[in-house]
């Protein structure tokens, strides 16, 4: 079975029935973000991490398994 059927079918089990196209919208809406920062040391710190899941997202994020803010938060102090 190909990664589509896959994620289609667990969809399926749990009630999303959308069609891709409305699924790449609803995927579409969460974004990663920087935020830079200067320091008292003369250093720049770098925090990256992911918007927050709406829940419409956080609900395919949760029937698929996959955690709400993919990525994680990254810290780069420069």
């Amino acid at each position: 079975m190909q990664c589509g059927q896959v994620i289609r079918k667990t969809l399926k089990e749990v009630g999303i029935k959308d069609c891709w196209e409305t699924l790449r919208k609803t995927l579409s809406v969460q974004q990663r973000v920087t935020s830079s920062m200067n320091r008292p040391d003369g250093r720049t710190i770098h925090i990256r991490k992911s918007t927050r899941a709406e829940p419409a997202l956080a609900r395919i994020y949760q029937a698929l398994g996959i955690h709400g803010a993919p990525g994680g938060t990254r810290k780069l102090i420069v």
